[in-house]
């Protein structure tokens, strides 16, 4: 399982004191770092009892991490998770509501009308002329997005396939080799439009700066100013993407590609043209029917 970037600095610091802990302390350490999530939610107690040790051994633990004591620990711990949790949390109000699914499914979809709403009003003119200049001319294209944002970028693919020379996906569906593989083939010219939103994957990050080191340009697509990948990009384009149950939702970056695709539609030297053309093609596999045969509305 790869953890949220923001948890990374407090476990790497637990790592490397591992080997520097007393017989008992070392225990409550092993026992932390293969449950840090279980532990975040653990009393004091309840951790001495899991790592069969003693409250002060606890304690003890957490000052040889420079913490005054374990409750300092546990916040700390907390709060790099607090992206994780989240979810649980809201799912645990959800829960604990007297209310039908239908109405769940209907705060889910005025949920997701406000994330269009958002993603329009973050819209910033300058970068997205910038966004269909970069695509326009780059020699290929690049969409990358792992987990819950792979699916988006196979959408973001298949959106820009008729206007990009050149595109291909890096989502990880075979494994992280494959990503790097593909990756290694970037070059000057090429650009990558990356996907990303809570929870943010660090493993994203890190492709991301390999394709830049190589030469390649960048479009960000995230949800908000601060997200790990905007100082990596040459343009960021972003979208609503708040959840009242799930860590976050896709909608409003959906929402952003298929309007990024309506844009490089009309932007090409005979996009009139290129679309008639696939529409004769397709007709014959279509079912088609009369406006005089519809039922009215």
């Amino acid at each position: 399982m790869e953890l949220p970037i923001q948890t990374g600095s407090l476990l790497i610091r637990m790592q490397n004191c591992q080997q520097q802990l007393p017989a008992a302390l070392a225990k409550v350490g092993a026992w932390a770092l293969a449950y840090p999530f279980r532990t975040a939610t653990l009393k004091i107690g309840e951790l001495a009892a899991a790592a069969e040790v003693s409250v002060a051994s606890v304690n003890r633990y957490a000052r040889f991490l420079g913490y005054d004591g374990y409750p300092e620990f546990r916040e700390d711990l907390l709060r790099a998770f607090e992206s994780t949790f989240a979810p649980v949390e809201k799912l645990r109000v959800a829960v604990q509501r007297d209310t039908s699914n239908a109405e769940i499914m209907r705060e889910s979809l005025v949920n997701d009308a406000g994330n269009i709403t958002r993603t329009m009003e973050l819209l910033q003119p300058e970068q997205c002329e910038a966004a269909i200049r970069l695509i326009r001319e780059a020699g290929r294209v690049v969409a990358l997005g792992l987990g819950d944002s792979a699916y988006l970028a196979l959408f973001l693919a298949d959106v820009l396939e008729p206007y990009v020379d050149h595109v291909r996906e890096a989502i990880e569906f075979a494994g992280t080799e494959r990503t790097i593989r593909r990756l290694m083939t970037v070059r000057p010219g090429d650009l990558v439009i990356a996907i990303t939103s809570p929870r943010y994957s660090r493993r994203t990050i890190e492709h991301l700066q390999l394709c830049r080191e190589r030469g390649a340009k960048a479009i960000a697509l995230t949800d908000a100013p601060d997200s790990p990948i905007v100082p990596l990009a040459d343009v960021t384009l972003l979208a609503g993407a708040d959840h009242g149950v799930r860590h976050s939702s896709p909608t409003g970056l959906m929402a952003l590609i298929v309007a990024l695709g309506t844009a490089l539609s009309r932007s090409g030297p005979d996009s009139v043209g290129q679309a008639a053309d696939v529409a004769e093609r397709i007709l014959p596999y279509l079912h088609v029917v009369p406006k005089s045969t519809r039922q009215p509305e």
